[in-house]
């Protein structure tokens, strides 16, 4: 009946209907006109039972159902130095709405003073300033552009320390040697070859 309602009023869309709780263990109910199943499978890259699915999770288990499904299921901590690489490029999220006067992002505790830090506070409370998360398309593109930009010279990531090399010797205190020294610093012309 419903697929003679939409011809009859020439109307396109789509119903779900799921249970509200973990008790009940009816299953998804659900129709999708022509076009709204082609939106589904086009636009949102979902066959239709797998967004009532998804759908369903979100009821009986909240958010952390959904985002365990997108595989988003340990703490991350915010890296503010390399946030380009480590938190748009890694996971695909990006901070959006973050005041302009407060640009580039950094940790709140180098924003200079309590009117910054409480500007920023408002803006995360009220949402202006929030996570997105980018769809594959805009996460590869990103790290195209910095890379881009990282090779005409432009500071996008935060320089690696450098590694020591296992094999040089540091200073004369690592090479000297208590196993089987003989006495041959006794003499005192060796002032460089202390333990300090």
């Amino acid at each position: 009946q419903w697929t003679s309602l939409c011809m009859s009023l020439g109307i396109e869309g789509f119903y779900i209907v799921v249970c509200g709780g973990v008790e009940d263990l009816s299953a998804p109910k659900i129709f999708f006109s022509p076009k709204g199943n082609k939106f589904v499978r086009l636009v949102l890259d979902l066959e239709p039972h797998c967004l009532a699915l998804k759908f369903k999770s979100f009821v009986v288990s909240g958010l952390g159902g959904v985002l365990h499904d997108n595989g988003i299921t340990r703490t991350v901590y915010m890296n503010y130095d390399n946030y380009k690489c480590k938190i748009i490029e890694h996971f695909g999220m990006e901070l959006i709405g973050w005041p302009n006067d407060l640009l580039p992002i950094c940790n709140p505790v180098q924003l200079g003073g309590h009117d910054q830090v409480q500007k920023l506070l408002s803006s995360l409370t009220t949402k202006v300033c929030h996570w997105k998360k980018l769809s594959e398309e805009d996460t590869q593109r990103r790290i195209i552009l910095n890379n881009e930009r990282h090779t005409q010279g432009e500071w996008v990531y935060k320089p690696c320390k450098k590694c020591t090399s296992q094999g040089t010797k540091k200073s004369a205190a690592i090479i000297a040697s208590d196993t089987n020294d003989n006495g041959s610093n006794g003499d005192g012309d060796d002032e460089g070859d202390s333990m300090a």
